[in-house]
């Protein structure tokens, strides 16, 4: 089982790099720039530079977000790297969240977009006959996720990918769940939805679940998540700039 002392090590990494986020003020700096070059050159003096540092204004959409989903591979593997061995394949099976929406379509049999001919996990599988991904899926580390409930299926791996117990994680992740659903139910409540109020507020609650669950697992999985939360607003920031450059009003985070 985790020790107290693996615990503690794993804490000081993670609270080293939360004391290393940016501050509102260099964000609001960040987000007041006119255009993607400046954006990404205020990233760049703050600790999120590991994240935009392969990025340049005249990349695709499409590269950017490979970029970026790469970028939270590297992040996950990282603290993977960091935690007791015991918790280590929950932590890992975080790194296919960015992947979940792509995935679910080619399930579902949808055709198939040029761009993942170049992306280094789908191309794996999603050119196959659509009746066949599943199948193709089986052989690949993404096997369990060959259902038509993509995200139900992702959850019961990690679940089962958990120390003790299992499919019974602690109290306090289930909790931690259960915040993540409401938010995306909230989200998904319709166009009146305030999205980024919304974000904040979960941002909030995450980072209250990190002070309090210090030295355990739940500060773990609220440090990713508070890490997942700030990449999607640095790509929120770069594909608006990228795509609506002449709109003020879409490079918000919302």
């Amino acid at each position: 089982m985790t020790s107290a002392a693996q615990l503690a090590y794993l804490q000081a990494r993670l609270q080293a790099r939360h004391g290393d986020r940016p501050s509102p003020d260099e964000w609001r700096m960040a987000e007041a720039s006119a255009d993607l070059s400046h954006y990404l050159d205020a990233l760049g003096r703050t600790a999120l530079k590991r994240w935009v540092r392969d990025l340049h204004p005249e990349m695709a959409p499409e590269e950017i977000e490979r970029l970026l989903r790469a970028a939270w591979r590297q992040e996950v593997d990282e603290v993977a790297d960091w935690s007791p061995e015991d918790w280590r394949p929950g932590v890992e099976w975080l790194r296919w969240l960015p992947d979940l929406p792509a995935i679910d379509h080619l399930v579902r049999g949808e055709q198939v977009p040029p761009w993942m001919r170049a992306d280094p996990v789908l191309r794996e599988f999603a050119f196959e006959e659509p009746q066949r991904r599943a199948e193709a899926l089986a052989g690949l580390p993404l096997a369990p996720l060959g259902e038509d409930d993509v995200a139900a299926a992702w959850l019961a791996a990690w679940r089962a990918r958990l120390p003790g117990r299992r499919h019974e994680p602690p109290a306090e992740l289930t909790a931690l769940v259960e915040t993540l659903r409401d938010h995306v139910h909230a989200m998904r409540a319709g166009p009146a939805a305030d999205g980024q109020a919304l974000r904040n507020s979960l941002a909030a609650n995450l980072a209250r679940r990190f002070r309090h669950g210090a030295g355990t697992v739940v500060a773990l999985f609220s440090h990713l998540l508070l890490q997942g939360l700030a990449l999607e607003r640095v790509r929120a920031g770069i594909i608006a700039r990228r795509l609506l450059p002449e709109r003020a009003e879409g490079r918000s985070w919302a």
